[in-house]
Formats: structure tokens, C-alpha cells, sequence
């Protein structure tokens, strides 16, 4: 399931709720879309756990029956842990600011990232709209510890992946798991 990209897992939900006969608010407009709203995208090849999201119903349902309706339907690898009611009309995304992720490597390449950590300032350059952005990383590290090859991450509505960069990591030579966020 980490191969599937964000507006794929969308377009799942889409169909899951029409298969399980969950009635959901649409948008207005020329193309509605149902009214439903996701934490910060996980990147290609991450696993997650954890993930939150809001959708609106367009007729009232038992939390229970709802929950036990997606998991009807859901292929192996997705599952629905909870169902809660949220009175609030706030953003996801601010709600659920702070992700958690576990990044497994060899010894020397965690500590490649540990020391980038550990900087008093983290400056990620890169080229964007043809122009060079700088932006300083450390804003965004909530905090982070290493055990073995393990490194413990938080940061703040930002991906792990611009940590790596600067480090000089690849992608290939590390494990992401976003393990959920912290409220």
C-alpha cells in the first residue's frame, strides 16, 4: 500500500463510500466532490499509520456503523481504526501540525542525518519557479532521537525528505514509516 500515491487513495475512498452505501456531502460547483479532507500527504514509498481525515455525511449514521461499513469494504493493507464526531470547522492540516515518522538506515547514513539535525540552523536550497529558495529547516524540527540505526523524528506540516536532502541521503538508503501525528 506505500505505492499508492495520495490522489489514488482519494479516488479509493471515493469508491469505497459508494460501495459501503455511505452517503457523503458533495461540494458545489461544475465538478462536485465529496467533502473530505486529509492531514498532510504521505510521500510515495512511506508507509503510514495513524493517518486522520474529515468527511462530512449527508445523513446521520452511528459512529459504530460507519466504521464497521469502511472496513467492509477495504482491501488488505487499509484499515479504519476509528470514527469520532468533530464539531469544529478548523483545518486538518492545523489540528494535526506535528508528524511522526521512524527512519531506519545503516548506522553511518542515521548519523549523517543526526548531525544535520543537531545544527543550529538547517538551510534547504532549492530551485523553484527558476528562482533559488532558501529556507531554514530548523523551524520546522519539532524533535528527534536516535536509537541505533534508528532515528525518532517530529516535525512541523513539513516532510522528512527535505531533512534528507540536506543531509545528502537518498531516498533508496533509508525506511520511512509515518507513524501518526501528535496533536
Amino acid at each position: 500500500m506505500k505505492y499508492i500515491s495520495h490522489l489514488d487513495t482519494i479516488r479509493f475512498l471515493e469508491r469505497l463510500f459508494k460501495k459501503a452505501n455511505i452517503k457523503v456531502k458533495f461540494s458545489e460547483g461544475f465538478h462536485p466532490r465529496p467533502k473530505m479532507s486529509f492531514g498532510n500527504p504521505v510521500s510515495l514509498g512511506v508507509e503510514a499509520y495513524n493517518e486522520v481525515m474529515d468527511l462530512e455525511l449527508a445523513e446521520d449514521m452511528d459512529n459504530d456503523e460507519l466504521l464497521a461499513k469502511m472496513n467492509e469494504f477495504c482491501p488488505e493493507g487499509i484499515r479504519f481504526k476509528a470514527v469520532e464526531e468533530v464539531p469544529r470547522k478548523a483545518s486538518i492540516v492545523n489540528d494535526f501540525e506535528v508528524m511522526i515518522y521512524e527512519i531506519r538506515g545503516e548506522q553511518e547514513v542515521i548519523d549523517r542525518i543526526a548531525a544535520v539535525l543537531a545544527q543550529d540552523e538547517i538551510i534547504e536550497e532549492r530551485i523553484k519557479k527558476r528562482k533559488l529558495q532558501k529556507r531554514d529547516l530548523k523551524e520546522k524540527l519539532v524533535d528527534y532521537r536516535v536509537e541505533g540505526n534508528l532515528l525518532y523524528l517530529e516535525v512541523r506540516n513539513t516532510s522528512p525528505n527535505a531533512f534528507l536532502g540536506v543531509a545528502g541521503v537518498e531516498l533508496a538508503q533509508v525506511e520511512i514509516k509515518k507513524m501518526g501525528y501528535k496533536k
